[in-house]
This record gives C-alpha cells, sequence and structure tokens, in this order.
C-alpha cells in the first residue's frame, strides 16, 4: 500500500515576514499537491484554492496576495527539487472550474518541455501515446518540494 503523500495544505503569513506554512490540516485555504498519476513530469505540482471559485477574478484580496507568494515559493522548491532552469505555471480552470494553477519543471535539456510543446506532452501523457514521469520519482520529488517549503 502507498502511504506517500501527495497533497499537503499550505496556510500563508503575509506581511514582512511573507511566509508559506506546509500543513496537513485538510481545512487550510490553499492544497498543494503532486499531479495525479500519470504525471507528464517528476515534480509537476496542482495549486488549487480549497474555497470554490472558479475564475482568479474571484479571488479576494488577500487571496490574490497569497497566490502569487505561493507560486514564488512553489516555483522555487520545484526548481530546487527537480534541478530544472524554470518553471511554467498555468491556469486555465476550463476542463476543472476551480481555481487552481499547473506548476510544471521546465528543463533545457528536454524539448518535450519547452513552450506550448509541454502542453503537446501532457495531452499525449494523458492519452497513453507518450510514458508518463515514474511515479516513485514523481512521490519522492514532491515530498523534497514540501520539504524544501516547510523551510
Amino acid at each position: 500500500m502507498n502511504t506517500t503523500n501527495t497533497s499537503v495544505g499550505l496556510r500563508v503569513s503575509l506581511g514582512e515576514d511573507a511566509r508559506v506554512s506546509v500543513t496537513h490540516d485538510a481545512s487550510a485555504p490553499w492544497t498543494l499537491r503532486a499531479h495525479t498519476a500519470p504525471a507528464p513530469i517528476a515534480g509537476w505540482c496542482v495549486l488549487e484554492l480549497t474555497r470554490k471559485a472558479a475564475t482568479l477574478d474571484l479571488l479576494t484580496a488577500q487571496e490574490s496576495q497569497e497566490f502569487g507568494l505561493i507560486l514564488s515559493k512553489v516555483s522555487a522548491a520545484v526548481r530546487e527539487a527537480t534541478k530544472c532552469e524554470r518553471t511554467y505555471v498555468t491556469c486555465f480552470a476550463e476542463a476543472y472550474r476551480q481555481v487552481h494553477a499547473h506548476i510544471a519543471p521546465r528543463h533545457e535539456s528536454d524539448a518535450r518541455t519547452q513552450g506550448w510543446a509541454v502542453a503537446d506532452m501532457y495531452r499525449q501523457v494523458q492519452s497513453g501515446s507518450t510514458a508518463p514521469a515514474d511515479q516513485t520519482a514523481h512521490e519522492k520529488t514532491f515530498q523534497l518540494i514540501t520539504q524544501l517549503l516547510s523551510v
């Protein structure tokens, strides 16, 4: 049985000492999870607002500030954990109409992660025509990302 946590709650403290705190409290305002299997790339995460809101313009002022801070902190953790050069963030809320953002590692050495090619790879993995990331490696990478957020 897999006992790896692939989802954590996030709380934010704004102000001069702004920080993101990892919690296992289901009532946390934000949830960060490892992309569900099949994941296109190890380290691909999804950040989701816990309360229901379909579009970014429905966020409160505080949620908007938290969203920006969390994206910055998660992107840094993904870069460190995966050794990627950049991260891509997408937020469509089309198939799943809830405020959420995908944070994907962009590796210079992997052309499949360049620009919109990452969206093509995503669709290919979801359709089964391209092999996904190794699930165990993906889960371990997510654990490292959450550890880095906890520092």
